[in-house]
């Protein structure tokens, strides 16, 4: 029995794949825990190592500090240029290897310099998705959306371990926010070297290094694969997503700075805030089944829609609930989760359509060129950030960046064809 995609000569075993599924499900576990852990620990972190600031000022300082180790977010691109020269094998092992060791440096962490490295490190590793690439270059195109989502519905499971370990290692009366690194260290490590000697090279990556194994060295070189996006029939649509990934990327400091805000309402605890972060995971599980469903069903455009008008909304019900006297649990779950939803649903919908809209030999570039943007808009977000909130707060910068989201909307209108059941080997 075999499991084999239209548009692939190579044949992989019906268990050969069930087992693939599991190996991914259990790094996007990962992937999922690494890239949330650090976004609800900020308070703990400006407590301990920048606590003789006042409000504002730490919070602006913290948000340079993420600023600054999101840069580490720019070698993805190498990262997935190396996923289409050496491939994908090798750079999923190593940056699941590289998320378990940056998270052993982060526990050890002893003030914000050391923590911001650190961190640095970790944006390097978690945000390369080669994953994302194995899964669409593995599975049939009728069932990508739904395998992507399949995996990232198993990958919840990071998601909800967050509000549960954040419960026990910071309450009102204990904190211990290295805690917070256990999982990703006692997992990324061994998890690392399953797949280096249990995973085989995707299919399409070794039928795109048969057909080019008589090219000269030029023909993989990253200028040569950069042409290769920019002068294929989709490269206006590019573009748009590229533009996308930008605006997207901006609104990451209600992510990375949500924890830190709601912290601080006068009106929730931390108990409060612990099941906060269990209706986002919560959420998440919804946003990704809800998103598989929809994308393969109705399409990629109809979900660029929604989330771009509703992450807006979600930000000011979670902003101004926040400020509530009465009920403000209820309107920060509401805004929170609707925000989890939309905010990374939006991500998954832009990682499906790049890797549908770029050629085969250039995709792992292409689908780094998308992240490295969304890390310009991240860095961006969190450096204009740090100067809004010394002046106006941290809620008006979530909400100014939130609406620029609408900008989405006439983009994808005017430029964006669908994508839903394209033929990857079709892209020229």
């Amino acid at each position: 029995m075999t499991e084999q995609s239209k548009d692939s000569t190579i044949l992989r075993s019906k268990i050969y794949f069930t087992y693939l599924i599991f190996v991914l499900i259990l790094v996007e576990i990962l992937d999922t825990y690494t890239t949330n852990y650090p976004n609800v620990i900020p308070s703990q972190v400006i407590k301990e190592f920048l606590a003789d600031y006042p409000e504002n000022v730490a919070q602006s300082m913290f948000a340079i500090t993420v600023g600054i180790a999101t840069i580490g977010m720019y070698f993805v691109f190498l990262n997935q240029y190396f996923a289409d020269k050496l491939g994908r094998k090798f750079l999923l092992a190593f940056t699941v290897f590289g998320m378990g060791f940056s998270s052993l440096l982060i526990f050890f962490s002893t003030n914000i310099i050391q923590y911001t490295i650190y961190l640095f490190m970790l944006y390097v590793f978690f945000s390369s998705d080669i994953w994302v690439i194995y899964i669409n270059e593995e599975c049939p195109s009728e069932k990508r959306a739904l395998y992507t989502n399949l995996v990232l519905v198993g990958g919840v499971i990071g998601a909800i371990l967050l509000p549960i370990f954040r419960s026990i290692y910071i309450t009102e009366s204990y904190s211990y926010w290295r805690g917070m690194t256990f999982f990703a260290i006692f997992l990324g490590i061994p998890l690392s070297l399953l797949i280096l000697f249990s995973i085989k090279e995707t299919s399409k990556f070794q039928e795109a290094k048969l057909e080019n194994s008589s090219d000269n060295e030029s023909s993989h070189s990253l200028k040569r694969k950069i042409n290769n996006i920019f002068e294929s029939s989709r490269r206006r649509e590019v573009v748009v997503i590229l533009i996308i990934s930008y605006i997207s990327g901006l609104n990451y400091i209600f992510v990375a700075l949500g924890e830190s805000f709601i912290s601080n309402s006068p009106n929730l605890n931390q108990d409060d805030i612990n099941i906060v972060v269990l209706v986002m995971s919560i959420c998440v599980i919804f946003g990704y089944i809800f998103t598989g469903i929809v994308a393969d069903k109705y399409g990629r455009k109809p979900l660029l829609y929604a989330y771009s008008l509703l992450l807006p909304v979600a930000i000011m019900i979670a902003v101004f609930g926040s400020y509530a006297t009465e009920g403000a649990l209820i309107f920060v779950c509401i805004g929170a989760g609707l925000a989890n939803v939309t905010y990374w649903g939006l991500g998954i919908v832009v990682r499906l359509i790049i890797l549908e809209i770029t050629p085969t030999e250039s995709r792992g570039t292409g689908s780094g060129m998308k992240s490295l943007i969304g890390a310009f808009g991240i860095t961006s977000g969190l450096l204009l950030s740090s100067i809004i909130i010394l002046y106006y707060g941290l809620g008006f910068s979530f909400i100014f960046f939130g609406l620029l989201l609408l900008i989405n909307i006439p983009l994808v209108a005017k430029y964006l064809r669908e994508t839903k059941g394209v033929d990857l080997s079709e892209i020229k």
